[in-house]
């Protein structure tokens, strides 16, 4: 955990979705990440300053300095939204840590990474940087939903399931997309997998209690 107050530069910014931005900062001292972090953000509006954490997706350092890469859902009330909206390539903003116990464990054993939409982020940055066997299943309800498809393909030795819900895939190849809704534990894995989820709380609860009535044992997450 890197403790203290954290000046960095916005060095990108794109939207990679209607509704999702993705940031690059670049801190002006080293920070040490392990995947699957997320990053405390301070902002400050009209009202007062406030303070929300977003999952990093990639990390690089290079000359003492760390680049990190995040991916934000904007919605149209947020305070946090309205301040992320604001901030441009140039803009200077503050991280008040690096921290988060929701990482890969130290093990050989086979690993399920499952998530949606923005929980792409911790997920994805662990599934990079994991050696073991691994899949990755990842759901979004149509096309324009699906982000970081590139970034996925880039990932080595990684078997990737990506679902469209709601999209009528005829028109894509077969072994592109899986249509309907992701029924996890209608997939079979080895006895001592362990899984890795990030979605909203009734979902991850869900899909926990099937893993553990199917007498999986190694399961992980968090919720957003």
């Amino acid at each position: 955990m890197t403790e203290g107050w954290i000046k960095a530069k916005v060095i990108n910014r794109k939207m990679l979705t209607d509704n999702i931005i993705e940031l690059t900062i670049e801190t002006y001292t080293e920070v040490k990440v392990v995947p699957g972090q997320w990053a405390l953000f301070t902002f400050e509006d009209e009202q007062w300053p406030f303070q929300r954490c977003y999952s990093i997706v990639d990390q690089d350092t290079d000359n003492e300095r760390t680049m990190l890469i995040f991916s934000i859902k904007l919605l149209d009330d947020g305070r946090w939204s309205a301040s992320i909206k604001n901030i441009h390539i140039g803009s200077e903003v503050t991280i008040k840590w690096v921290f988060g116990t929701f990482v890969v464990q130290n093990t050989q054993l086979p690993k399920v990474f499952i998530w949606t939409g923005i929980g792409v982020a911790p997920l994805l940055n662990m599934a990079k940087y994991c050696t073991t066997k691994k899949q990755l299943f990842f759901s979004v309800s149509y096309k324009n939903d699906l982000f970081y498809e590139d970034r996925i393909k880039k990932i080595h030795d990684l078997d990737a399931n990506i679902y469209l819900s709601r999209e009528d895939i005829s028109g894509y190849p077969s072994w592109t997309y899986i249509p309907w809704r992701m029924d996890i534990d209608k997939e079979h894995f080895d006895p001592d997998t362990e899984f890795y989820l990030c979605w909203k709380p009734e979902i991850v609860e869900d899909i926990v209690w099937k893993l553990t009535l199917l007498w999986y044992k190694r399961i992980y997450s968090e919720k957003y």
